[in-house]
């Protein structure tokens, strides 16, 4: 019976570290040259470490210099091989707007600051400025 226990525990234990590492998130760094918005925060130019956990839509910002913040985003299959943060810039303004790693982007959110400056700037200029920037 203490076999049949132990063997019983083992496999619960082997199912649960399975589970757990189909959750652990992929994680980059970037370099950006500029700073930006996202999520409603602004972000000074710098290192970030970025982490993307696909099971609950999370994207994680973290830098040395700067206080580590989530966004709930939205997942599409991009088909891109490349990895990359992608910024749209309104005005005098960068925003992150997607973030693409293997072949699977993470749409970030447009918050209301957002919106009020693309709408002001589609009737004061040309179409918006994408910088992509690339992972490492």
């Amino acid at each position: 019976m203490k076999k049949q226990i132990r063997k019983l525990v083992g496999v619960a234990i082997l199912l649960t570290a399975a589970a757990a590492s189909g959750q652990i998130a992929h994680q980059v760094q970037v370099t950006v040259p500029f700073s930006f918005m996202a999520g409603g925060k602004v972000s000074p130019a710098g290192q970030y470490k970025v982490e993307f956990d696909y099971t609950r839509d999370l994207l994680t910002l973290s830098s040395d210099n700067f206080k580590t913040f989530l966004l709930t985003t939205t997942t599409v299959h991009s088909g891109e091989t490349r990895s990359y943060l992608r910024f749209h810039r309104f005005g005098g303004e960068w925003f992150l707007q997607t973030v693409t790693f293997d072949g699977v982007a993470q749409n970030v959110p447009i918050g209301k600051h957002q919106r009020e400056i693309m709408i002001a700037s589609k009737s004061s200029s040309g179409p918006p400025l994408i910088a992509d920037i690339a992972v490492h």
